[in-house]
């Protein structure tokens, strides 16, 4: 079984994204800001992260380049915003993302992004 980090500070949005996830047959791992999802990443290997572009202290993406240095491109990342542009999307993955979607997250934006970068 594979599993996915889903990183966001907002409580709800990690339980729908665990619901979600669950339903596509994914173990799941929450973690509320940088120092947690780091903590997991160390703890335990994940196949693929969900990270919310805006956290408290640290923006997604400055954790997204943190993750490329300690863990390389191996492990996969979609990060996920309630702002929808091309420009969002390119910067996204600039900075190493592997995917994109967009807030409300559904199981099908999910299901069509992992499976586009092969986390499915």
């Amino acid at each position: 079984m594979k599993t996915c980090l889903v990183v966001d500070d907002v409580a709800v949005t990690r339980f729908s994204a665990r619901s979600f996830l669950d339903e596509l047959g994914l173990s799941v791992v929450e973690a509320e800001d940088e120092k947690s999802a780091l903590a997991s990443l160390e703890e335990s290997p994940v196949d693929v992260v969900l990270l919310d572009w805006h956290l408290k202290k640290k923006s997604g993406l400055e954790l997204l380049e943190i993750i490329r240095e300690k863990h390389g491109h191996g492990l996969k990342v979609v990060v996920f915003s309630g702002v929808e542009n091309e420009g969002r999307v390119e910067e996204a993955k600039r900075a190493g993302a592997d995917g994109f979607i967009t807030k409300p997250t559904t199981r099908e934006k999910i299901e069509s992004e992992f499976k586009r970068i092969g986390a499915l």
